[in-house]
């Protein structure tokens, strides 16, 4: 991105363009799902498909879009998720404090057994098989948590630490396997939804409006068009949406000043969105002190979460770098399929005994973020919980602080591959292993293991 004293009016008007065509590829791709039966049959948000229709158009295919523009709507992205992340924990909360503990607190430990997964069975999986037969380097085994859990952002940012370690093709292996991580989250998780909906796993897909009747997919009866925000501030004062933006920018600046700080002064690292959530959450604290204790609309803040997540998908899904490293295809092939059938299986079986009501939005959400990026997750939980009426983003922002200082882009992520070449990827391999079963028992231990209420496979 270009460095704000560098931005200028041409930089701008370009950006601001790139944006535009971003609006345009989601208008049309609406368009689509309204028209193309197969794309409502299998609920395909029209997010998603502009992502495709993206890039079907750039550099990799069609050429038609120019990677300039590609790299400005990744840019962008790794940015609208803060906007995301950062009124999670504003406004009033549906779940008393108690139960939202409870449910953090299964999210959290269901989490950390996932994450040692995607270390665990790549390690051992590289050490007895793949550096054997295939030989590869033992730090293959760490490509699954960086690009998956991480995304493209930590897959990037390990390029640093695989030229230290002297493995020149982890960079690009890893920015792969977040690109195959991905497309199978989004893909995977639209597939999963649709089992989910037919078996009956699902509480609200099956009854949310315009999932049944076409003809309610697009409110073009006044009769049927229905408020769905509330407005906090008198117009004469300032616009409503425009009220909560500036109350989100707070939180995003707050956020931004929170994780330089760490970095500065305690050499530790938290993701911008991390902070802004939490610096959401200390707005919401000072506004508790005064007479604005309920100022702040829900549902006007999803709507602003709601714009950014659509753009935000749509620019990730269109510049993903579809190149193919041919000299590791077949071990990566093996790897990520491994990866993708022990994801499957933690998000369904073991999920639906740790979660009780509504295991299904809350899996589908841990299984974007684990697959691809929190963004992923979002996506597939507004596909089947369109309103957000489970609480799993709620939870979901509640683990994470206790969460992303280890994983997807933290401290064991970084740390895991100078592990690897000290130890060799068979014993890191085996501590993940071990560390997956205390986690395991640690479900039973803290009480979280129940027999699922709707798990008819």
């Amino acid at each position: 991105m270009i460095p704000l004293n560098e931005i200028t009016g041409s930089s701008l008007d370009a950006l601001f363009v790139y944006m535009a065509l971003l609006g345009i590829l989601l208008l049309a791709a609406s368009w689509l799902r309204l028209k193309i039966p197969l794309l409502k049959k299998y609920y395909i948000p029209a997010s998603l498909i502009a992502g495709v229709i993206g890039l079907i158009l750039g550099p990799y295919f069609l050429g038609i879009i120019p990677k300039e523009i590609m790299s400005v709507w990744s840019g962008m992205s790794s940015r609208l998720i803060v906007l995301i992340y950062a009124p999670m924990l504003m406004g009033k909360r549906q779940k008393s404090g108690e139960k939202l503990i409870k449910r953090a607190s299964e999210s959290l430990v269901f989490s950390y057994f996932t994450f040692f997964t995607q270390y665990a069975v790549p390690l051992l999986l590289t050490a007895l098989i793949l550096t054997p037969v295939f030989g590869v380097s033992p730090l293959f085994g760490t490509i699954v948590e960086q690009g998956w859990s991480g995304g493209h952002g930590t897959a990037g940012g390990m390029a640093a630490v695989f030229e230290e370690l002297k493995w020149m093709d982890g960079a690009s292996l890893s920015v792969t396997s977040a690109t195959i991580g991905l497309v199978f989250g989004v893909l995977g998780g639209i597939v999963l939804i649709n089992i989910g909906a037919r078996k009956g796993w699902t509480s609200f897909l099956n009854t949310s409006a315009g999932l049944e009747n076409k003809n309610t997919e697009i409110y073009t009866d006044r009769s049927d068009r229905e408020p769905d925000t509330n407005r906090v501030i008198h117009p004469s004062v300032i616009d409503n949406m425009a009220f909560h933006m500036a109350l989100l920018s707070v939180a995003v600046l707050l956020g931004w000043l929170i994780s330089k700080a760490l970095k500065l002064w305690l050499h530790f690292t938290m993701a911008w969105f991390t902070a802004a959530m939490l610096a959401g959450l200390l707005v919401q604290l000072l506004l508790n002190r005064t007479k604005w204790a309920d100022i702040v609309d829900k549902p006007t803040m999803s709507h602003i979460q709601g714009i950014s997540l659509e753009f935000l998908v749509a620019g990730a899904v269109a510049s993903v770098n579809v190149s193919v490293i041919v000299e590791y295809a077949t071990p990566l092939i093996i790897e990520q399929l491994l990866a993708a059938v022990v994801l499957v299986w933690c998000c369904t079986w073991v999920s639906s005994h740790v979660f009780g009501e509504n295991w299904f939005e809350h899996s589908i959400m841990l299984f974007g973020a684990f697959a691809g990026v929190t963004a992923t997750g979002l996506l597939l939980l507004k596909t089947c919980d369109p309103k957000m009426e489970s609480g799993a983003a709620e939870v979901f922002a509640a683990r994470s602080p206790l969460l992303a200082w280890a994983t997807g882009g933290g401290i064991l992520t970084a740390m895991t591959p100078v592990w690897v070449v000290q130890y060799g990827a068979l014993k890191v391999g085996l501590v993940y292993a071990a560390a997956m079963l205390i986690a395991f028992v640690l479900q039973f231990v803290l009480g979280f293991w129940h027999k699922p209420d709707k798990m008819n496979v």
